[in-house]
This record gives structure tokens, C-alpha cells and sequence, in this order.
């Protein structure tokens, strides 16, 4: 349902555009990224900008932020053309984006990296303890509580995505770009985020808006302009609209159905933890997932989700209890060990799990050593062969797949992640939000082709922030508050409404705590 909004006729300055982008045209070594592309948002309102991997969305609004140049086109800021040849150029217009990929220094602290953008161009003694102030309120802005002094290497992805949202606001703006701001924040963070934009658009700053998640769309904007393959294919009201006409806009046809998975779990034990603890906050997790079965993990920010899952891929040492997989007890070192036992995971971070500058072929073949190079002798007809058919089978938008990975959109990267372990044809996949920033017709590719895996006995260990894409593929979800498991959900108990509450409060559908309150010291205990 459409919340109620401010009419746009109460921002004056809304009865034109403060941005146009006219007749606008991009090439990448001869592939066109934009053709005649156009798009225009007015002060004071949330312009949605939709399409799928590849459409050239950010394309667009890289040439608006003085990242590209474009080869044709024109650009109007204030009702007067104007030419954006730097980041520099945009900003002194007070145009901000930020961007998908995740720009912070890891070696510096939360409020150096927020001040970085402000003092980059001063050639003078910077006042520490003004920063920190300034930082402090910056992040109080978006509701956030985290330490200043802290080194970015050490938060979560989500602290780093509202840490990046804070620097976009630390300046004056009149217009902010937001690519897949909520990719990594939960249902409260995006809350959050959703009041602060309703903030600067009834100050009459103009915002686009990037994302994949139409229910977000529809909560926030007030227009919206779909791309496709380039071109411009219309700007539509949000209010009014629905997501079938938005989907068919995207991809030139209509899904014309509600995605649910059919269940290939067995009675098999894959896999199985016992009182699983790690020096990342996880505690007294116990479960098991079958051969063919879609395993849910749902959690808000601080959950263990992700914890989870990199503990069982060794990425993150176990202290406490055991892990069993084919009923043999294992020890991971290394996700190098976790491989070999047949396991894979896809990753929360394309940045961490990626190869940037390598190309495609060889991130696609980088987890399959065994099927490229058996007896260690490489053989790249059969390295080209298998990852020709990963990115067919993937629809990965690219002219070659020698190019490098950078090369290619963000959804586009997250496919090559999937890639990776579906052409290892892994018995154990975990995938940690796989379909982060991934478009609406991707999204349904990855379905079925989940489906596939689990049908051929494929085990799958999947988390997601979208609740309703996890409800339509698992066959059970387990419930995790504050790093330990609140429950598990099967069959009909299996409803949104019993995942949040459990999400939220930590309490078990019984109404029991999953632990008690002499558990957890004697636990912290146990780990010091």
C-alpha cells in the first residue's frame, strides 16, 4: 500500500527539473551501454531509477557523478547545461552518490573515513576532536550508534553501508544518488534510512534512488523511470503503478507468477552442528540440513547470520561444540579444508569474495581446480568451455568472458559469485544473500536454478535480508537473535509473521528464551 506523501506542489522549485539528462550515449569497447537514454528529477522528490543488471543505471548516474564521460547527450543542473568531468565537478554542484560497492579505507577509523571526502582538498592541520564531534552527529543523523575510534576493517558490512550514507550527508547537498543503499541493512536500518530520505526530500533536495526491491520502491518514491538495454523505456508515477507493470517495463514480458520452490529435501543428514560456538558472538547453535534441502537462515542486524555461515566454511575458527558433515566430525582450518569436504559459499561481500581485476573465466574457474586442471595440468578449452556455459546459463551481461570482472555491473559480479560454485557443482552450497542486488529477472533465474541443484541433491544453506524470497525457497528456517538460534520453522508454523516475531524479540514459538540468563556468562566465561 502507498504511505501518504507531501503533494510535490509544496516544494515550489518542483515545477521543473533541477536535473535533465538528454539524448545520452555510453560505450564500453563496443558494447552501448546507454543509447538516447534520458532522465530527469525534480527538488524535493525520491526518483526511483529501475532496471535490470546491464540496463545501464549506473552507467547513467556514473556519468552524473563525473566518474564517465559520456559520448553524447546533454546535462541541465538548474535549467543550465552544464559539464561534469570529475567527482570534484559534481560535488561543487552539490551532487553526491554512493555508490554499491562499498569505498571505505579499511586501515582507517569511522570518523576519518567520514571526514576523508571533506578534507581531501584542504591543505591543513585537520582538528581530530572536531571530527570526531562531527562524526558522532553525522551517524546520530541516521540514528546510528557506533564507535568513531573504531578501524573500518573491524564492522559488518551493513555498519559500513550506513557509514557510507553518513559521508553522503555530512555536506551540503541538492541532490543525492543512492545505489542499493539497503543491500546490507535489515528491516529496522532501512526504517531508519527511509525516515532520513523523507527528511531531505521535504527540504527539497532531489534524490534517485537505485534498487531491485519493489517494495522498497513503492514505499519511498514518488517517480519512477525504468531502463532497458540502454534506452529509456518511460517515467511513471509510483502511486497508481504496480509491480507487474514495473517488472514488464524492466524485462519486455511479464513473470506472470509468484515464485515457490518444491521441496528435494530427503531424510539424509548432510550436515549437523552441536552446541556451535565462535569468538564472533555465536553460541549453543545446534541443527541439522538434509541432502536436497533448502535450509533458511533469517536474522536482523547482529543476528549471526553471516557468522554463521563463514564459520562453517572455516572462514572463522569454532571454539566451542562440533560440526559433523556425512556424519564425520570436522575441523576447518581454512575455507581451503571446507572446500575439499564439498562445501562452497557465497559470500555476503562481492568485494571480499571476488577478483576484481582477473577475468571472468578465471573467477568462474578459480573454486575448480579439479575440473580445469585435473592432475595439475591446466586445460583451457575446458576452462573456457565450462565458464562460457556458466555465464549462458547465468545470463551475465558481457561482450567476452576475458573480461575483467570489474568491467561489469554490480548484479552482473554477483552472478560470476554464483557461478563459481554452481559449475564446482558443490554437494553443501551456502549462499549468504545471494540475490543482493540482483534485478527482478535475474532473481527468478536463480530460483530455478536453485531448484535444479536441490533436485539433483544439491544441499543449500541460504540467507537472506528479504523474508518473503526466503518463506518461497526454504523447507525450514531457523531463527537467530543475537547469536544464537531462537527456533526452527517448517510447514505451516513456516509464516512471516512468526519469523519476525521471533527475529525481534528472541523468543522462541513457545515462548521460552533459547537460553538462559546463567548460560551467558557461563559462556563469556568459557571463551576468555
Amino acid at each position: 500500500m502507498m504511505e501518504n506523501r507531501p503533494e510535490m506542489e509544496n516544494h515550489p522549485e518542483a515545477v521543473r527539473p533541477a536535473l535533465s539528462m538528454e539524448g545520452i550515449h555510453k560505450s564500453f569497447g563496443g558494447v552501448h551501454a546507454l543509447t538516447d537514454a534520458s532522465f530527469e528529477v525534480r527538488a524535493g522528490e525520491v526518483h526511483a531509477l529501475l532496471g535490470e543488471n546491464g540496463a545501464g543505471k549506473s552507467t547513467l548516474m556514473k556519468i552524473l557523478a563525473g566518474a564517465y564521460e559520456m559520448d553524447a547527450g546533454t546535462i541541465r543542473w538548474q535549467g543550465e547545461q552544464v559539464e561534469i568531468h570529475s567527482f570534484g565537478g559534481a560535488e561543487r554542484l552539490g551532487i553526491h552518490i554512493v555508490y554499491q560497492q562499498l569505498n571505505l579505507l579499511d586501515h582507517l577509523t569511522v570518523s576519518e573515513n567520514l571526514a576523508l571526502a571533506r578534507e581531501r582538498s584542504k591543505l591543513t592541520v585537520v582538528d581530530v576532536g572536531e571530527g570526531r564531534r562531527r562524526a558522532e552527529a553525522a551517524l546520530a543523523n541516521l540514528g546510528v550508534s557506533l564507535d568513531v575510534d573504531a578501524p573500518a576493517w573491524s564492522l559488518r558490512v551493513a555498519e559500513k553501508q550506513l557509514i557510507e550514507i553518513a559521508r553522503a550527508l555530512w555536506g551540503e547537498l541538492h541532490l543525492l544518488i543512492m545505489d542499493e543503499p539497503t543491500s546490507s541493512l535489515g528491516d529496522r536500518e532501512v526504517d531508519r534510512l527511509f525516515e532520513v530520505i523523507r527528511g531531505l526530500r521535504n527540504r527539497g533536495i532531489a534524490i534517485v534512488y537505485i534498487s531491485h526491491k519493489l517494495d522498497e520502491v513503492f514505499r519511498i518514491a514518488d517517480r519512477i523511470t525504468v531502463l532497458r538495454d540502454g534506452r529509456t523505456q518511460g517515467t511513471v508515477q509510483a502511486a497508481g503503478t504496480s509491480a507487474d507493470d514495473l517488472i514488464a517495463m524492466m524485462v519486455g514480458r511479464r513473470l506472470g507468477h509468484e515464485f515457490r520452490k518444491e521441496s528435494h529435501a530427503t531424510n539424509e543428514v548432510v550436515l549437523a552442528t552441536e552446541s556451535l560456538g565462535t569468538e564472533t558472538g555465536l553460541s549453543g547453535i545446534s541443527f541439522t540440513v538434509r541432502r536436497g534441502e533448502v535450509l533458511g537462515v533469517y536474522g536482523l542486524l547482529g543476528s549471526g547470520r553471516t557468522e554463521l555461515a563463514r564459520a562453517l566454511f572455516g572462514a572463522d575458527p569454532v571454539i566451542a561444540g562440533r560440526v559433523l558433515v556425512e556424519n564425520r566430525e570436522v575441523t576447518f582450518a581454512s575455507p581451503a579444508e571446507a572446500k575439499r569436504s564439498g562445501i562452497g559459499l557465497i559470500a555476503e561481500s562481492r568485494a571480499e569474495a571476488s577478483f576484481a581485476f582477473l577475468t571472468i573465466r578465471e573467477n568462474l574457474s578459480s573454486a575448480s581446480s579439479n575440473l580445469i586442471a585435473p592432475g595439475g595440468w591446466l586445460r583451457p578449452r575446458r576452462e573456457r568451455s565450462l565458464a562460457q556455459r556458466m555465464v549462458d546459463a547465468l545470463r551475465v551481461r558481457t561482450p567476452s568472458i576475458e573480461e575483467p570482472l570489474s568491467r561489469l555491473s554490480g548484479g552482473n559480479q554477483q552472478k560470476v559469485m554464483v557461478g563459481r560454485w554452481l559449475m564446482r557443482d558443490v554437494p553443501i552450497l551456502i549462499m549468504d544473500d545471494p540475490t543482493s542486488g540482483i534485478d527482478v529477472g535475474a532473481k527468478d533465474e536463480l530460483y530455478h536454478l536453485i531448484e535444479d541443484m536441490t533436485a539433483r541433491g544439491t544441499t543449500v544453506i541460504m540467507t537472506s535480508s528479504e523474508l518473503p524470497e526466503l518463506l518461497a525457497l526454504s523447507d525450514r528456517i531457523l531463527v537467530l537473535h543475537g547469536g544464537r538460534l531462537v527456533g526452527t520453522l517448517d510447514g505451516e508454523s513456516m509464516t512471516e509473521e512468526n519469523v519476525l516475531r521471533m527475529a525481534v524479540t528472541g523468543v522462541g514459538q513457545d515462548g521460552a528464551m533459547p537460553f538462559r540468563p546463567s548460560e551467558v556468562s557461563e559462556t563469556a566465561a568459557q571463551a576468555t
